[in-house]
């Protein structure tokens, strides 16, 4: 009895078929699994928009306006793409003929008012610039960060542990929108990004 004798491209061909079968096995395996991960990844996600959710709440029962007088308005708005052409004009402040988004709440008045801490807080940072004047920076718990700008005799330095409602300065002015007297420029960041202080305050 003779033997018969595989030709030579027999192995590899089998090869590349148990290859090509190992991939596709694989392929199946992956969609499978990933399909049985979905809801749990979405359950994550869901959790960390309900903490934020919490978070935002917590803020809102407890700040306060950086001022104490009634006589305070708002001379130029927070800036949102969202909102109406109109409210968004309002929302642009002017330094040499350039318009800006506004980055916080421009606020003034007709006489001088006190600017206060909005929450318990630490200075961090107390500055002058050439266009924004004087600046405070206070950083409060839950990574919350208040700014304040344009305003004159300062009252805290670097270091200092405030209280809210502590007076930490005067309104001042800025060499924007005309340079205007008795103003202060506030700014509020959550985890460093900045919102709009008008929808957090405890009236």
């Amino acid at each position: 009895m003779t033997r018969k004798k595989l030709k030579d491209w027999v192995i590899p061909t089998l090869g590349i078929i148990v290859l090509i079968g190992a991939l596709i096995l694989y392929y199946i395996l992956g969609r499978v699994l990933n399909y049985d991960l979905v809801p749990e990844d979405t359950y994550v996600t869901d959790a960390l928009i309900d903490n934020t959710i919490e978070v935002q709440q917590e803020i809102e029962s407890s700040i306060s306006k950086p001022y104490n007088s009634q006589d305070v308005k708002i001379s130029k708005y927070f800036y949102l793409e969202e909102d109406e052409e109109s409210k968004q004009q309002q929302s642009l402040i002017r330094y040499e003929n350039i318009y800006m988004p506004n980055t916080g709440i421009l606020y003034s008045s007709s006489k001088e008012f006190d600017i206060i801490s909005i929450l318990d807080g630490k200075v961090t940072s107390v500055k002058e610039d050439e266009i924004l004047g004087n600046i405070i920076e206070i950083e409060h718990s839950n990574n919350i960060v208040s700014i304040y700008q344009s305003i004159k005799d300062v009252q805290v330095k670097i270091g200092d542990q405030v209280k809210q409602g502590d007076v930490i300065a005067k309104s001042g002015s800025n060499k924007l929108e005309n340079e205007q007297d008795n103003c202060l420029h506030f700014e509020l960041y959550k985890d460093g990004t900045l919102i709009n202080p008008e929808e957090l305050y405890n009236d």
